[in-house]
């Protein structure tokens, strides 16, 4: 007797950032993605992420960077693709936070954001951080404290997720999905991980 197919997504592979052997995750059972995750619905956000895990309520969000490359303006910068920012959020460098307006992800070596207002310090090679608000002394929206364990495939807020807190060998920064500022890496190392 003939039996019903069924045919299902293939896994997604993530690369060999680090050993899996060799992590430590939060040891009670993961967190969740917030409701209004910050990220554009159907997102694939990938291994080696960095996040926000509040160990008080286990929900999950993600940090962003952007790294500003060559070719922009302090009002309109170019950045590169490895970053998951959202109109409707705020970005800083060294002045005053600004809301981004729009992003251009037509061309295949950049994204374009239109800001609200000239960016202090977005000139190339500077990163951009999300802020919790606009205006002056910008405040990081979310303090880096773990790395994404797994790849969440369409992401659209809710998914149950793997943090990781602590990795017991050194990863190359080079080797994570987005951009990392000088400030993530630091506050990854202060929290026991080994970057490089």
């Amino acid at each position: 007797m003939a039996k019903d197919l069924e045919f299902f997504d293939a896994p997604i592979n993530d690369p060999k950032i680090w050993d899996h052997n060799k992590q430590y995750t939060d040891g009670k059972g993961g967190g969740y993605f917030a409701a209004s995750s910050g990220i554009t619905a159907g997102t694939t956000v990938k291994l080696g992420t960095p996040i926000y895990f509040d160990l008080s309520t286990h929900i999950v969000h993600v940090v962003k960077n952007a790294l500003v490359i060559t070719g922009g303006t302090t009002t309109a910068p170019r950045v590169s693709k490895k970053n998951l920012l959202s109109v409707g959020e705020f970005v800083y460098v060294s002045g005053d936070a600004v809301a981004i307006n729009s992003i251009d992800k037509t061309n295949a070596a950049y994204d374009t954001l239109t800001l609200s207002a000239p960016c202090v310090g977005a000139t190339a090679g500077a990163y951009l951080e999300q802020a919790t608000a606009a205006g002056a002394t910008p405040a990081l929206k979310y303090a880096v404290n773990a790395l994404l364990g797994e790849a969440v495939k369409n992401v659209q807020g809710g998914e149950r997720v793997m943090p990781v807190m602590w990795v017991f060998e050194l990863i190359n920064s080079a080797k994570l999905p987005y951009d990392v500022s000088p400030a993530t890496v630091a506050a990854l190392v202060s929290n026991g991980f080994k970057i490089v």
